[in-house]
């Protein structure tokens, strides 16, 4: 088990809030990933704050706040536009369970009937163990959002976080010699960018890795109870 599976559980709409404000910003080219997405709600609420991008908005080419790298912070951060807008149009859920796949995909078709989704956006669901890498390409992630369990992130951190020695290698090898370009299996690190994937968990924290922001958040279901968001950047 990756994930906790009792619905009580699920995602609260304040941690997607908090969650919103640490990928902030989102834009076009962005792609959001919740690894073990079960009913579709944070998809669902990330997706309702995308609007379309005209071509006079600027591009905003660094996705990391310059404010945020390596602050180890646990206060209050500063907070987004409260409507959390972006352009973000890509949003992909991993599901290992077929029966919450199913009910995921019947609340985005719902969503996206009563225009709480725009249509410009785009959310694909994929029912699979999110550790199955022949069947999940995380290559392309930029945000992955995770509510997993310690050990379902101990089980998922070689995945989408590579090693230093890996991260040297892709500063250095040559696309043009290998027949699978090692740069379209992993994140993209040769951007210019300050940071090429944002990490965002819920509750549990990763093992031996700083953490970038970290937020409390209340929680309607248990009065008094505020729980942590943690963001991590991916050089």
């Amino acid at each position: 088990m990756l994930a906790p599976r009792k619905k009580l559980w699920s995602t609260p709409s304040s941690a997607i809030d908090v969650a919103l404000d640490f990928a902030h910003p989102l834009d076009y080219h962005d792609v959001v990933y919740d690894v073990g997405c079960g009913d579709g709600r944070v998809l669902i609420q990330m997706a309702s704050r995308s609007v379309p991008r005209s071509d006079s908005d600027d591009d905003r080419a660094n996705y990391c706040d310059n404010d945020t790298d390596n602050n180890n912070s646990t206060a209050t951060s500063q907070q987004s536009p409260p409507t959390h807008q972006h352009y973000c149009k890509q949003f992909i859920g991993i599901e290992i369970s077929t029966e919450r796949a199913e009910e995921a995909r019947s609340n985005i078709r719902h969503a996206q009937e009563s225009n709480q989704i725009p249509s410009h956006v785009s959310i694909e669901i994929i029912c699979a163990n999110a550790l199955d890498t022949d069947s999940i390409d995380y290559s392309k992630a930029t945000v992955i959002f995770l509510y997993l369990v310690p050990r379902g992130l101990r089980l998922i951190k070689p995945i989408i976080w590579p090693k230093e020695e890996e991260v040297a290698l892709l500063d250095n090898h040559d696309d043009s010699e290998m027949e699978t370009p090692l740069s379209e299996k992993r994140v993209q690190q040769k951007s210019n960018n300050r940071c090429s994937r944002r990490v965002i968990t819920y509750m549990s924290p990763f093992e031996d890795e700083e953490y970038v922001r970290k937020e409390l958040c209340r929680v309607d279901h248990q009065v008094g109870a505020a729980w942590p968001v943690y963001l991590y950047h991916i050089k």
